[in-house]
């Protein structure tokens, strides 16, 4: 396996992670959950987002560089 290989494994388990997340996060009660401040909730949710940008960037680049898209294309071609 090459080392783009390695990378895409490391964004699907962070990507797989973070799906987690999002499912559990509303079945814990507030009480709780820590309290943060509100500087400290905008840092994060700007890593956060940084994090997910590249995740999702690098992504798309492995699905069009391993010609992941072209076989996607030619089967719903194909069931026409």
């Amino acid at each position: 396996m090459e080392s783009l290989d390695y990378i895409f494994i490391i964004c699907s388990i962070i990507v797989f992670f973070t799906l987690l997340i999002s499912i559990i996060r509303p079945l814990i009660p507030k009480s709780l959950m820590f309290k943060s401040k509100n500087k400290s909730i905008q840092r994060g949710k700007k890593i956060g987002s940084l994090i997910g940008t590249i995740t999702g960037i690098f992504i798309c680049y492995y699905i069009v560089v391993k010609g992941y898209v072209d076989i996607l294309i030619d089967s719903l071609l194909g069931l026409f």
